[in-house]
């Protein structure tokens, strides 16, 4: 099927709230917007077009207009910098781009911009049609981050996507989900595609703000949640939403980016006592869904990612421990490759299909994952390789601990050496001191941060990941006074 034909719903039923525009669109309303973009919309097919701007209806119905013309979507970070977005927009071959007024000015002027806005009127548009995806046929391109270089456009088939949102459409019929997630990322999109396809009802914000979330959740009963960990902890702090409202509602609070620790999982299971917490992943390249329940029935342990699902291969390589490596998977959701790049996508994919996702994994002895850090994250401290991961968790596994941070900083005898953030869990307390003594009990002495820092909330990149580079700023600017 064509990406752009993911609202699959009953046509009166509730398909997305937008909260900007405090406005609740059925799923004949977004078919009708959708046809009326496809109809104004002049693309040849397998062009590609942008869309630069915060999340909205209109966001909506210009993404599956794009690939219902047989376009090629390209949604593009707007936190980024505009000499990077002019980079994409070449990179891209990009001519038009759907933007918003707040993001209009930061594009190239031989762009062409196109109003980001619902039509009027929502009639029904006259011999709109659908392209029919070819095999393999790309429906967009995702730009990575760019946290370690150039960002790289990961190019992904309508087919590839499909394989996702198919398997999630039934996990999320009648449900009600908020997209807090930038659309220009895969977490907010295959959220978005996934409630759509399964009819279920998508509550969509611009933008992450911890009161306004917590204010829809009990508004809209809201049953679905994703996020990342830091969203969950400024979630926390805002006591006096969380005292006078009802979230009975929840039933499922799925967390990618980062594992949660125990600590936080405890305090989010107090507020949503409804619900099920479990650590999800995914890869822009490889797509998501990977890992999910035992086959057995087994409990997955609460840290856990779960065990590997029969749609996917999974390895691990590297030559690391025993059960630890960096993971390789063949799933059918895998990329088709990086835009412009044959080198690195050979780098990525070797010639049987592996995808070297550069996370490093832990299998126990029932078969479940766990994830221990990124292996580009790895650094040296005196001839001693460390990933940040492993502190993180041993620092993450005390009860004073909501969330940990550990980056590498120069040092003029070891290269380098760890230090590191730490969120404090709500209610407790904790001293630089007793920070460094758990790390020094439970792992090597070159591991344990020679500096931590105390933070309300992790930076967070556009992407929603922790913003190492921002981190690494910190101490450098703290050094330098």
């Amino acid at each position: 099927m064509n990406l752009g034909d993911s609202p699959l719903g009953a046509g009166e039923d509730p398909a997305l709230v937008d909260l900007a525009l405090n406005q609740t669109m059925t799923y004949n309303d977004i078919r009708r917007a959708t046809d009326s973009s496809v109809a104004g919309l002049a693309i040849d097919r397998g062009t590609c077009v942008g869309l630069l701007a915060a999340n909205s209806a209109a966001y909506v119905a210009a993404l599956f207009a794009i690939m219902r013309k047989g376009g090629v979507a390209v949604p593009i970070n707007t936190k980024l910098a505009a000499e990077t977005i002019a980079y994409i927009c070449a990179d891209a071959s990009l001519r038009q781009v759907f933007c918003d007024a707040e993001n209009a000015g930061r594009l190239p002027a031989s762009i062409d911009r196109l109003d980001l806005r619902l039509p009027q009127s929502v009639a029904l548009a006259v011999g709109v049609q659908t392209v029919a995806p070819n095999a393999a046929e790309t429906g967009m391109v995702l730009y990575t981050s760019g946290s370690t270089g150039t960002p790289k456009g990961v190019i992904l088939s309508h087919a590839s996507q499909w394989a996702m949102v198919e398997r999630m459409k039934n996990a999320f019929t009648g449900a009600t989900g908020i997209v807090a997630a930038p659309l220009y990322h895969m977490n907010g999109l295959l959220f978005l595609m996934g409630l759509l396809a399964g009819g279920g009802t998508v509550v969509l914000m611009p933008r992450f703000n911890a009161r306004v979330y917590l204010q829809a959740i009990h508004d809209h009963h809201v049953s679905v949640l994703t996020g990342v960990p830091t969203m969950l902890s400024l979630m926390l702090k805002e006591a006096d939403l969380l005292d006078g409202l009802d979230f009975s509602s929840v039933r499922a609070i799925q967390v990618g980016s980062a594992p949660l620790s125990e600590t936080l999982i405890e305090q989010v299971s107090a507020r949503f006592p409804n619900a099920r917490i479990s650590n999800g992943y995914g890869t822009t390249e490889a797509g998501a869904g990977m890992f999910g329940p035992h086959p057995d029935g087994r409990s997955v342990p609460s840290l856990a990612l779960g065990y590997p699902q029969p749609h996917v291969q999974v390895r691990l390589t590297g030559g690391l421990a025993p059960g630890e490596g960096v993971l390789e998977v063949k799933t059918p959701a895998a990329m088709t490759g990086y835009l412009n790049l044959p080198g690195k996508t050979a780098d990525k994919i070797d010639t049987d299909g592996w995808i070297n996702t550069g996370d490093i994994m832990r299998r126990d002895e029932q078969g479940f994952y766990y994830f221990v850090g990124r292996d580009d994250d790895m650094f040296n401290c005196g001839g001693e390789n460390i990933y940040p991961g492993e502190i993180e968790r041993v620092l993450e596994a005390d009860s004073r601990v909501a969330e940990s941070c550990v980056i590498p900083v120069p040092d003029d005898v070891k290269g380098h050496k760890p230090v590191a953030f730490i969120v404090v869990a709500m209610g407790h307390s904790i001293s630089e001191e007793a920070v460094k003594q758990i790390a020094l009990q439970a792992l090597p002495a070159y591991m344990h941060p020679r500096r931590v820092y105390f933070l309300e909330t992790m930076p967070l990149a556009g992407t929603n990941k922790i913003d190492r580079r921002a981190l690494g700023e910190r101490v450098a600017a703290a050094t330098d006074g």
